[in-house]
């Protein structure tokens, strides 16, 4: 019989996981009322929940983009590794949506460029 080995997937599909949880915080930085992120978290002085969420959602991209690192260099499945490096990205992106503003300037310059 011919022995096939599959890659492993679980550092990809768990870092898709935190890259996916890392998007969504990011996303209620944008979506949550102000009146809701811009409170002061209770036991900290001069901290919002602005500010919790922001470091939660950055802190996961990370954890994500280490994961996609992990899987590449553990020899796993790359689609899972690329996804979860592209979630983290994404992540910290939306934080910073003026990085997005900048990409979409540049492609839209490279195309122009390129046609």
């Amino acid at each position: 019989m011919n022995d096939i080995v599959q890659p492993s997937r679980r550092l990809g599909g768990i870092g898709s996981v935190v890259g996916l949880l890392a998007l969504l915080l990011s996303a209620l930085t944008h979506l949550l009322p102000a009146e809701l992120l811009y409170t002061h978290a209770t036991g900290t002085a001069g901290t919002t929940w602005n500010d919790i969420v922001s470091t939660g959602a950055a802190s996961l991209g990370l954890v994500a983009i280490a994961l996609a690192v992990f899987a590449v260099i553990f020899k796993e499945e790359k689609l899972l590794a690329g996804i979860a490096a592209v979630l983290g990205i994404a992540a910290m992106a939306v934080l910073v949506w003026w990085t997005l503003i900048i990409v979409v300037i540049a492609i839209i310059i490279l195309n122009s460029l390129v046609s």
